[in-house]
């Protein structure tokens, strides 16, 4: 793809919300490795993700701005001066005690930023990082079909999570907005499925992350932990969001990460073929049954990463695990 082609050309700058966040860093360097300005931001201050950044790509590239409570209607005022696209990473962690409205909290930090970027006239696009939690929650091996208009009505008391919820109400409010605001630059929103990949930087973790750590060392909760039956590779996902903030292609869509179906077996497979000689990998419970579901959008997302960066398709599981393996 040339720079032409781009919705805004590189020296642009691009504020990344979550910058410290798994995906959210790999956003950063993708930006970065194109030429972008960015500017994240993080809740406290974190002088080691610009170490590496600054190491990286040169000082003055990356800049990081604090912002202790995205639910503040101010909080993105000073942020977005002269900022040309904006990809929101940021959110509640539903299960962090102090946080006693966590979907309410979303919510808020979504609509906030959507306000104060529409008060930005140099800003052309905005990418909201949702979650396929937004689109459905399949249960067990249970058939399931999901399309771009999918999306899970889970309530509070019946969702499985409260992090499902926090998901599908900040990404709803989000087109809601758009329908009723009419701004002037264009959202679209990423749907991934569960992460797993390297991690940038020793202090970056994730779930995934944690689980594959913990197989390591033999530990079995994430056998225990309810499936979530298909993976990307955080990557793959963080490319999704540069797709979504620079292709001129990407228009008010919604695009779905999800790269194919797994199960345990498959995972610890690939780390005992990775990590040959470390005895404490369990074993997965060999009852389990590949997801019987279709990602119905999943295609065109995949068909986007490979025009717009010249990949042959998703990432592999067996290299995305290799790369989790190597950076636990």
């Amino acid at each position: 793809m040339t720079k032409t082609q781009y919705t805004f050309s590189p020296g642009s700058t691009v504020l990344v919300t979550g910058a410290n966040a798994y995906i959210g860093s790999h956003v950063i360097n993708i930006l970065l490795g194109l030429g972008y300005r960015v500017r994240g931001t993080v809740r406290t201050p974190r002088p080691w993700l610009n170490e590496y950044f600054d190491t990286r790509y040169g000082k003055g590239l990356f800049q990081t701005i604090l912002i202790t409570d995205i639910s503040d209607p101010s909080a993105f005022d000073n942020a977005l001066t002269g900022v040309s696209g904006v990809v929101h990473m940021a959110q509640a962690m539903p299960w962090d005690p102090a946080n006693s409205d966590p979907v309410g909290y979303t919510v808020a930090g979504t609509l906030n930023i959507l306000q104060a970027a529409s008060r930005e006239p140099s800003i052309k696009r905005v990418v909201l990082a949702s979650s396929i939690v937004a689109a459905g929650y399949p249960e067990g091996n249970k058939p399931f079909k999901f399309d771009t208009d999918s999306w899970d009505n889970s309530t509070p008391e019946t969702a499985i999570s409260i992090y499902t919820v926090c998901k599908t109400e900040g990404e709803r409010q989000a087109w809601k907005w758009m329908t009723e605001n009419q701004p002037s630059f264009v959202l679209n929103t990423v749907l991934p499925w569960m992460n797993f990949g390297r991690t940038l930087h020793p202090e970056i973790g994730s779930s995934g992350h944690k689980w594959i750590r913990g197989l390591l060392k033999g530990d079995t909760f994430p056998f225990k932990v309810v499936p979530i039956p298909w993976f990307i590779d955080v990557e793959d996902s963080a490319r999704l969001h540069v797709i979504a903030l620079l292709s001129t292609e990407v228009n008010s869509e919604r695009l779905f990460g999800a790269a194919a179906p797994f199960v345990w077996s498959d995972i610890t497979r690939i780390m005992k073929k990775a990590d040959p000689k470390n005895m404490l990998i369990p074993d997965a419970p060999q009852a389990e049954k590949a997801s019987l579901g279709e990602v119905v959008p999943a295609q065109r997302a995949e068909n986007l990463i490979r025009t717009f960066f010249g990949r042959p398709g998703w990432t592999t599981l067996e290299d995305c695990i290799k790369a989790t393996v190597k950076t636990a």
